[in-house]
């Protein structure tokens, strides 16, 4: 009896171990990737990315499934989710048709923010007589001061603002692809070689940190969208990948009603965004 109960423990073998392989990519203060920090200004701002926490808050809720963090070029993220052969998943995503055809996608958001803004100088703001926060239209800011804008490639911000850029005559659109390419856009704003630069609050606070006192920079709202923008979680399209979703969507509606996950969404904004974004988040996130 022994021996049968051996051979057929054999046969079956081992339980697979189930995982969930994030993508993480080169959004700071998203994912704080650490490679190669030594010597470029971002020592004092190493450390855990906001949607890395998330990940860490998320997989507490699910003890079955370990994780299994997988950097990719964010030129190639949304690429490799499309590949059907493996199974990824990305956090903060926004959910558009076109993703939802190679992509499941959780039913709730896991991670809220305010809406992307515009970087600008301070020099060009007071020209154009502007205040800090102020709200402007995407489109007629743009093309009626004949202003350059800068955005990273292959990047969405939402369906709205996608169209608007595209919409812009191509010769008051600059983007830049490539690693730390927010970084690079942002730099070359404080060379005048763009008006202003799309991005979101976070990225724009940890950018001038890093640029420490070089980059005299404001923020300006954008009045073609909601205040708050929702990420939701993607993963491939095929059959593990629609496990892993429905589990995570019985999971998401305890994580966002959590103190621990309203504390991370405030990470990295400057204290009079992250004030915006709490009044914001009331009755959203319960305390």
């Amino acid at each position: 009896m022994r021996k049968t109960l051996f051979l057929l423990l054999m046969l079956i073998g081992p339980a697979k171990a189930k995982s969930i392989d994030w993508i993480i990519t080169d959004f700071p203060p998203y994912y704080m990737i650490s490679d190669d920090l030594e010597g470029t200004g971002r020592e004092e701002l190493e450390g855990t990315g906001r949607d890395e926490l998330v990940i860490n808050l998320l997989h507490e809720h699910l003890p079955d499934y370990s994780e299994k963090k997988i950097f990719f070029p964010a030129s190639r993220a949304i690429k490799a989710l499309s590949d059907k052969r493996k199974t990824y998943c990305m956090l903060s995503l926004y959910k558009t048709r076109e993703r939802q055809r190679f992509m499941h996608f959780s039913d709730n958001y896991a991670t809220i923010g305010l809406s992307p803004t515009l970087a600008i100088s301070n020099k060009t703001l007071a020209a154009l007589n502007k205040q800090q926060l102020e709200t402007v239209s995407l489109k007629q800011f743009i093309e009626k001061n004949n202003l350059v804008l800068g955005v990273v490639m292959q990047r969405s911000y939402g369906s709205v603002l996608d169209d608007i850029i595209k919409s812009l005559p191509k010769e008051q659109v600059l983007t830049r692809p490539g690693q730390d390419a927010l970084e690079s856009l942002t730099n070359m704003l404080i060379k005048n070689r763009v008006d202003a630069v799309i991005g979101y609050p976070s990225e724009h606070h940890y950018i001038h940190k890093l640029t420490h006192t070089r980059a005299q920079l404001s923020q300006l709202l954008l009045d073609d969208i909601a205040p708050l923008a929702y990420g939701y979680v993607g993963c491939t399209k095929n059959d593990n990948g629609k496990q892993i979703i429905s589990m995570i969507n019985e999971t998401i509606p305890e994580l966002t009603n959590s103190q621990a996950f309203k504390s991370i969404m405030v990470k990295w904004l400057p204290c009079y965004l992250e004030t915006k974004l709490d009044k914001l988040l009331k009755g959203k996130v319960s305390s």
